[in-house]
């Protein structure tokens, strides 16, 4: 039929391996290349899922054997504590008292709890930063469980030495049966 000579059978045989190999591999090894590259992004993510997992296992933890020292704290407190008489007399002990430009109260009762909690901004004017850290020491270091959830600071006074300060403070109370 054809008679082909032997450079062209060559060309020909070398074609025809070149298209054989050509789709073995987009067939065969290309998928499976495709596949593990995918796996291997899989496991990468799973890992880091799992590593994520394990920090919040880790926060859990912390955070129940945190509630059973709250709940002691909670039980140590006098029962005629106040937040806002505390952080006043906090004020005192520090030297900020003058320097309080108000202290405002606010209480949510929590959704069904036996507890609220207990809020209190204070603004401070002019303050010098070794009596507000002072104030705030004795703030966080109480054993009334005591928590400044927020501190926002600002240079003050004609030198710029100054801070003033709006600090919030939060508390966790026993609502009182009636």
């Amino acid at each position: 039929m054809f008679k082909f000579s032997k450079r062209e059978k060559t060309v020909l045989i070398f074609g025809i391996t070149l298209v054989v190999l050509f789709s073995v591999f987009q067939l065969g090894v290309a998928p499976v290349l495709e596949r593990r590259d995918a796996l291997k992004r899989i496991l990468n993510e799973n890992q880091i899922a799992l590593e994520e997992m394990l920090k919040l296992q880790q926060q859990f933890w912390a955070l129940s054997n945190n509630i059973d020292t709250k709940i002691q704290v909670l039980k140590d407190r006098e029962k005629d504590f106040s937040l806002f008489s505390f952080l006043d007399f906090q004020a005192q002990q520090s030297g900020v008292k003058e320097n309080v430009v108000y202290m405002k109260p606010f209480a949510k009762k929590l959704d069904k709890s036996l507890y609220t909690l207990v809020t209190v901004k204070v603004k401070l004017k002019e303050t010098y930063l070794k009596e507000l850290v002072d104030f705030l020491y004795h703030i966080e270091s109480s054993k009334n469980g005591v928590a400044i959830t927020s501190l926002s600071l600002s240079k003050a006074g004609k030198e710029k030495i100054k801070l003033d300060a709006v600090i919030e403070t939060q508390i966790l109370m026993q609502t009182k049966k009636a």
